[in-house]
């Protein structure tokens, strides 16, 4: 009898292996074809939960951008099988939410186990420098430089170590290893071109900027560069002509108009500069600096009713900022998952400095998870991406993600947004 019974076991083992693997072949047709609700509804149907079921679940979860379902279906497939791939994807799904300490636990967990996954440790080094441990990134950078001399994001992110730890040298020095490994390497070139800035090294920092602009001459960031090393070495009209380029590629800024306007000023073309101080005042209407510019110019015209205007303006707004201390407070009420607290906080935030980046980010994501209205994030997101998009790579890679997401729901629902 027993002899009988364990073929068949085997054979019953067989026959249901085979047909979990033909649910995952339909699977993977349905994701092809962007089906993801009825590969997720077969994938639920299944009676044997088991980690390649619940991994394959959580994967979906995560394309979808529904990531607190991935957190708790990669957890449960973690119950069942510990396995370094899971909280590999756990720790990625952790880190694009912005619990950075969960990831880190998880990064770290599988890095001591296994020490030859650069792209774990290369993740745990940037997520160190986001935590503000500059010292623990710069290990692990040196460590995976040792290991991949070819690679020149692990200098590059080495320098980015270095610069939090105020050691501006072998910052720079980083930052041109990372150059000379890769000479078409865009974040060192334009690491480099601002180090030798930061040491008045103006040939050099003129060179390294010609060079990012020869491949990539629409580059926002080494325009805005060279404008500024063009303004500051008293160049008005060549300062003029790289705003204007900045201006053709749809940038706009409070400062590249503050310095459209000082630059028309300076060469005495006081109509010209009053335009883009409006423009800047557009963008911020409340801005001191730039309503004291358009006393000085009221002045000038002698029009002193606006000049007193303008002046009594500029005292009323210059209040003192204080978005960093509402951003701590929002960061503490979304780690707590307060979301309403946190859209609040952060908004006052973005009040208080216009120009803060990532409190208009974490308002975004912030909104995202609280307000079933996604529009509302959307605004947030869509906003962030105009007037930061070249700021940080990361951020905006998000963001963009969510801005196709939200309007691809809305669209398939039927719904139209301006």
């Amino acid at each position: 009898m027993k002899k009988i019974l364990i073929p068949l076991l085997f054979i019953v083992a067989i026959l249901k292996t085979e047909a979990q693997s033909s649910v995952f072949v339909v699977v993977d047709s349905l994701l092809i074809k962007g089906n993801y609700q009825k590969a997720l509804k077969l994938l639920e149907n299944e009676k044997d939960k088991n980690t390649r079921v619940l991994e394959k679940t959580a994967d979906i979860y995560q394309t979808i951008g529904n990531y607190n379902k991935a957190i708790t279906t990669y957890s449960e497939a973690l119950e069942i099988e510990e396995k370094n791939q899971l909280k590999i994807k756990l720790a990625n799904v952790f880190s694009t939410l912005g619990y950075k300490n969960k990831a880190i636990n998880l990064y770290e967990d599988v890095f001591k186990k296994d020490s030859s996954n650069l792209l774990v440790a290369y993740s745990l080094g940037k997520l160190y420098l986001k935590e503000m441990k500059p010292k623990r990134a710069s290990e692990l950078f040196r460590y995976l430089k040792t290991q991949d001399t070819l690679n020149p994001n692990y200098p590059y992110q080495l320098g980015k170590a270095l610069a939090l730890q105020r050691k501006k040298m072998q910052m720079g020095q980083s930052y041109l290893d990372a150059f000379n490994i890769d000479t078409l390497h865009l974040n060192s070139i334009y690491e480099v071109a601002k180090f030798f800035k930061t040491i008045n090294v103006r040939d050099s920092s003129r060179l390294f900027i010609e060079k990012g602009l020869q491949i990539d001459s629409t580059n926002i960031n080494f325009l805005q560069l060279k404008a500024n090393d063009q303004y500051f070495s008293k160049e008005f009209e060549e300062t003029i002509e790289t705003l204007n380029k900045l201006e053709a590629l749809n940038y706009k800024s409070v400062n590249t108009y503050e310095m459209f306007g000082m630059s028309y000023f300076n060469l005495k073309q006081i109509d010209s500069a009053e335009v883009y101080f409006k423009k800047a005042l557009k963008l911020d209407r409340m801005n001191p600096k730039i309503l004291y510019r358009m006393a000085t110019l009221a002045y000038q015209k002698k029009d002193f009713k606006m000049a007193e205007l303008y002046i009594f303006q500029a005292i009323m707004y210059s209040k003192p900022e204080l978005d960093k201390e509402y951003m701590l407070l929002g960061i503490i009420a979304k780690e707590q998952k307060d979301y309403k607290k946190a859209v609040r906080f952060f908004d006052e935030a973005v009040k208080n400095n216009y120009n803060n980046e990532d409190a208009l980010f974490e308002l975004a994501f912030a909104s995202d998870m609280y307000y079933e209205d996604k529009k509302i994030a959307l605004k947030h997101y869509e906003k962030f991406i105009e007037r930061f998009k070249s700021k940080n790579p990361e951020l905006t890679k998000y963001a963009n993600g969510r801005i196709k997401e939200i309007r691809k729901k809305y669209f398939i629902e039927g719904v139209i947004v301006e």
